[in-house]
């Protein structure tokens, strides 16, 4: 049994670092105490939010002690109030000490919201360990390896024209450019022969698989069709720890070919990846949030950034209705926002009956919640498209930016 009572303070961060995305020492006692030491000798409150971030001591209660008293003594005694009562919520033991530390908070001290309590417990970009953890994104770059055919390189346009224009209607011909067969683990053990053999609907919390080489660990089901996953790191690489999250998207096989028939900036930059007679799409999420929880962050900055939001999403509408397609049942989770702010589909059930989500009553339902804008009149699309070619959206964009981040972060 590894145990952690001998590591020296010059090894603390190194020991620290290389458990840190093993599930198992999540809730261990003795992995939880070196985090206690190395709290206490740099008073460092990255520490905590680092090891919230990474799930770790969960369920013991110092860590709600210590933030709670963090938050109190910055100002914020509703958060101080919340960060116990989240401890009390998911069950950490001692819930004694918990109730003991909340009787000291002035009982006039209101909570805060679950959204603004959420933003205060997951800050991005803080600084812990010598690493800045939770980060947003800019990845602007042109990798040309990805678009050979033939052993040749070619342009992005290219490379689409080539894989996509001569793929059979039927679908029954593999997409090869892109089809990978996953391979599946249990914790721990790598399971032999056929991945694709009796592997039908097993995929779940906690287990490992392995893409592209790398092994990835699902920490959370989500719909059941996405699998929230982290990348679990073999020590080759210095930046595979930096990699974030990424999602494993179960959708119809048919659907691949309507997706690739789209505008790419309109859907995550993805790959299709196979396991047995299952397809998925592969993609980082790389991501400021949901459309919802950035219509909500913009409330309090006026309506041009909902505007911006509402002239792609009619875009994205026409896009699919000109295919023939609708969301079956579309709601403001059906799209994600990226770090440029630009919307990406994040929900591949779509309907070619003619039923489902109409265009002009989600964009009225948008535009009466979030603005003050008139959506009663003619012509909604092309009003907004006046307003946004008046409007410097770069500099609305950036400063919705940093609107974002000074919320999350709670200065605001």
């Amino acid at each position: 049994m590894i145990t952690f009572d001998d590591v020296c303070e010059d090894e603390m961060e190194g020991v620290l670092l290389r458990y840190i995305d093993i599930p198992y020492f999540r809730n261990n006692p003795s992995y939880i105490s070196l985090w206690q030491r190395y709290y206490y000798k740099t008073k460092d409150p990255g520490v905590l939010f680092l090891m919230r971030h990474k799930k770790i001591s969960r369920y013991y209660h110092w860590i709600y002690v210590e933030f709670s008293r963090f938050f109190m003594k910055s100002g914020h005694c509703g958060m101080s109030k919340a960060a116990l009562g989240m401890g009390m919520a998911c069950g950490a033991y001692d819930r004694k000490i918990l109730e003991d530390e909340l009787k000291g908070i002035l009982s006039s001290a209101v909570p805060c919201t679950e959204h603004e309590a959420n933003a205060l417990m997951n800050p991005k970009g803080f600084v812990a360990l010598g690493r800045v953890w939770n980060s947003y994104r800019e990845i602007l770059f042109y990798n040309r390896e990805l678009f050979v055919l033939d052993k040749e390189e070619v342009s992005f346009e290219e490379y689409r024209s080539r894989t996509h224009t001569h793929l059979p209607k039927n679908g029954s011909q593999r997409f090869s450019y892109s089809h990978e067969i996953i391979e599946q683990q249990q914790v721990g053990d790598k399971i032999d022969g056929d991945p694709a053999e009796g592997m039908e609907g097993v995929l779940d919390t906690e287990q490992e698989i392995v893409i592209d080489g790398s092994t990835y660990y699902i920490k959370e089901v989500i719909d059941g069709k996405r699998y929230r996953m982290i990348s679990i790191p073999d020590g080759s690489s210095e930046t595979q720890e930096d990699e974030g999250d990424a999602l494993l998207h179960e959708v119809p096989e048919s659907a691949v070919d309507l997706i690739l028939r789209l505008n790419p900036d309109h859907v995550p930059r993805f790959t299709v990846k196979i396991l047995g007679s299952r397809t998925f799409l592969f993609y980082r999420l790389y991501q400021l949030g949901s459309l919802k929880d950035c219509l909500d962050v913009s409330s309090s900055m006026g309506s041009e950034i909902v505007l911006y939001f509402v002239g792609q999403l009619t875009g994205i509408f026409n896009a699919m209705e000109k295919e023939g397609y609708r969301f079956t049942s579309f709601s403001l989770e059906s799209l994600s926002v990226s770090e440029d702010c630009r919307l990406k589909i994040v929900d591949f059930d779509w309907a070619s009956d003619g039923s489902g989500a109409n265009c002009g009553e989600v964009i009225r339902d948008i535009l009466s919640q979030y603005t003050s804008f008139s959506a009663d009149q003619q012509d909604i699309a092309q009003r907004i498209d006046d307003i946004l070619k008046r409007t410097n959206m770069k500099q609305v964009m950036t400063k919705y930016k940093i609107h974002l981040y000074e919320r999350i972060c709670g200065f605001s």
